[in-house]
């Protein structure tokens, strides 16, 4: 902001004003200075946008660069992190899912078949690796995901998941999107202003329908060995990966 006034503080104004006397008296004004306030520039916002929480063969780097595309930055592994009493399973259809705490379960989690689904773990936790998606990536990876982006936008009734959480239903996708909080074990990534943070928003693909434990398909069972060997390279706990997931992914 700038207070200003019509006079130019660069110019003298004199003012000769004549009486009846023989004397003449010179007057000069006040020169008005110009002046410039300023003020000191909000603090920068912390970045809240969600990180990608990878927990099935995405947990490979190497998957991560040949799926997207755009930004090489969005396969770099920033962070390990878990989902507290979350739990991992093979769905029916042979791949990795996550199913949410009890209180936070929705529509075919609600089924029998989730109570199957032993507790992730000694910490019972699920463990991933945390990437920050360009936006142009993340769309890339909804489409390997199956997301259906003409969902409708979720009802957000149930206490603790709301459109934050939660902003659409799944519909005819294979898995859907929420956000949640995420623990972070720890920073493999660098020079980020999160790396002072213990908790972060993440962003997790979740398949709401299928919730019922199989074997998984013969073509995931490689990426699914190379995506453990690579996250416990990172920093994922090599004794978790053999608890939760090796039952599940023969060693090959």
């Amino acid at each position: 902001m700038h207070l200003y006034t019509d006079i130019d503080p660069s110019s003298t104004f004199i003012n000769i004003s004549t009486a009846s006397t023989t004397t003449t008296t010179i007057t000069k004004p006040t020169t008005t200075t110009t002046l410039t306030a300023t003020s000191t520039p909000a603090p920068k916002q912390q970045n809240q946008k969600p990180l990608y929480f990878a927990y099935g063969s995405n947990l490979s780097p190497t998957q991560m660069s040949t799926r997207c595309t755009i930004d090489p930055d969005t396969s770099i592994p920033l962070a390990i992190a878990r989902l507290p009493k979350w739990r991992w399973l093979i769905h029916q259809r042979g791949y990795a899912n996550v199913l949410p705490p009890a209180e936070l379960r929705v529509g075919g989690q609600l089924h029998p078949d989730a109570e199957q689904v032993p507790v992730a773990g000694d910490e019972d936790a699920v463990y991933g690796v945390l990437y920050d998606m360009a936006e142009e990536d993340e769309r890339i990876l909804d489409g390997y995901e199956g997301v259906d982006w003409d969902a409708p936008v979720a009802e957000g009734k149930k206490e603790g998941l709301g459109l934050d959480v939660r902003p659409r239903e799944q519909g005819r996708g294979s898995y859907n999107k929420w956000v949640v909080e995420a623990e972070v074990v720890k920073w493999v990534g660098g020079g980020d202003e999160r790396e002072k943070r213990d908790t972060v928003p993440v962003l997790v693909y979740v398949d709401e329908k299928r919730v019922s434990m199989g074997p998984p398909k013969a073509e995931y069972i490689p990426r699914m060995n190379r995506a453990i060997r690579e996250s416990v390279g990172l920093g994922l706990p090599a004794q978790w990966a053999e608890e939760v997931m090796r039952p599940s992914i023969p060693l090959i």
